[in-house]
């Protein structure tokens, strides 16, 4: 397995058990697929089954699916991409990146253009390298390089229409130690160039970040690694970047750590919602504040999305009660709302598949595109998923 699974599935389980559990989702899976309200409904295939790829909703209303890891996780990662077309349900295969990438990052630039940057082939070291991919003409252009390698970093669109990198580590099971990196930079798309800027307060790899309404970026979490063998320690730190004066400044902690990977949401008031820490930050104040208790059947979910009416979907979790279909810590399918009005958690309708390492995207429709994953947590390389799915508010 690599190296962003094992932070969030370091448990043992069997083989056994994580095929009873699809089988038991499948017999349920007709039930689920009429698509009503608060329910998941299945929808086109992947034209290659994959996880830990990036998913892009661009501006035509279609949603761009580049990189991330196949059939075999012992093999190179993906340089493929696919593209959804909402209005048929169907997945068409698109222009082949340069390379191909997992620990990649991809974002829409204010031109259309989709800004893909770092990741590694597997067992290699991390890329310096971007690209670009136009939807007018469906091909990937290569753009320039970062001022270093990186992997599983995060990605940020400024007000300024440039994009912030930071973090990161720098290789990937290679034959050096894996160090966490301190180091952000930022693209300039009129010029194709990349300008170190400040660095963080503390390295950091795959951490919770996102653009606040007053047009800082918070990253929240993540884990640190100052290699020689060190073992990796999970972050509750937090930090700003001032988008004025290109630097970093630490902010309250989170209370307690965060589990991997994680995806944090913009609230409507401004807020940020990190969905498996359960905790909301308040950048007036400066302060993080729980939410109410998650449901006790499943681990927080590892992937969020906010819905058009204020609430957000939570998937991505790992089963631990036997109302779970007694997976017992595999990969689950079952999904969360959170209540923007009410601070709360409740259960709503399960996916089709468990899943974990997949990629959710709010559409246009305000539907929900679940793609990709995988379900078996011991033998991800053998359990990647083409199938994909849509949430109904």
């Amino acid at each position: 397995m690599i190296r962003a699974k094992l932070h969030s599935l370091n448990r043992k389980f069997t083989i056994l058990l994580a095929w009873l559990l699809v089988a038991g989702l499948l017999g349920s899976a007709a039930v689920k697929a009429a698509g009503g309200s608060g329910t998941f409904a299945l929808s086109g295939s992947l034209n290659t089954a994959r996880y830990q790829h990036t998913a892009t909703l661009l501006t035509n209303g279609n949603v761009l699916v580049t990189g991330g890891l196949g059939v075999n996780e012992y093999s190179d990662s993906l340089a493929s991409a696919e593209l959804y077309n909402p209005s048929t349900g169907k997945w068409a295969v698109t222009d082949t990146m340069s390379v191909g990438r997992t620990g990649h990052t991809a974002t829409l630039l204010e031109n259309g253009q989709v800004l893909v940057a770092g990741g590694s082939q597997y067992a290699v070291n991390c890329y310096d390298t971007a690209e670009l991919y136009n939807p007018a003409t469906g091909e990937w252009t290569l753009t320039g390089n970062m001022t270093q390698t990186r992997c599983y970093h995060s990605a940020t669109l400024l007000p300024n229409g440039e994009v912030l990198v930071s973090g990161g580590v720098n290789s990937l099971y290679s034959t050096t130690d894996t160090n966490t990196i301190i180091a952000s930079e930022i693209y300039n798309p009129a010029t194709g160039t990349w300008t170190a800027t400040g660095s963080l307060n503390v390295s950091r790899a795959e951490s919770a970040t996102i653009l606040l309404k007053n047009g800082e970026v918070l990253t929240v979490g993540g884990y640190n690694n100052t290699g020689d063998d060190n073992p990796d320690t999970y972050l509750t730190s937090a930090e700003l970047f001032n988008t004025s004066t290109g630097k970093w400044s630490l902010t309250s902690s989170l209370t307690g750590t965060i589990g991997l990977p994680a995806t944090p949401g913009l609230l409507t008031n401004g807020d940020v919602l990190i969905a498996n820490a359960a905790q909301f930050y308040n950048p007036t104040t400066a302060t993080w504040t729980a939410t109410g208790a998650l449901p006790t059947i499943s681990w927080p979910p590892t992937k969020a999305s906010l819905l058009v009416n204020g609430n957000v979907l939570g998937t991505g979790g790992e089963c631990k009660s036997s109302k779970d279909y007694n997976c017992g810590g595999a990969p689950t399918a079952i999904a969360f709302l959170y209540s923007f009005s009410g601070n709360s958690w409740s259960e709503t309708g399960a996916m089709n598949y468990p899943r974990f390492s997949h990629t959710m995207t709010l559409l246009s429709s305000g539907k929900v595109l679940v793609a990709g994953g995988y379900y078996d947590p011991e033998r991800a390389d053998l359990s990647p998923l083409a199938a994909t799915e849509l949430y109904t508010p």
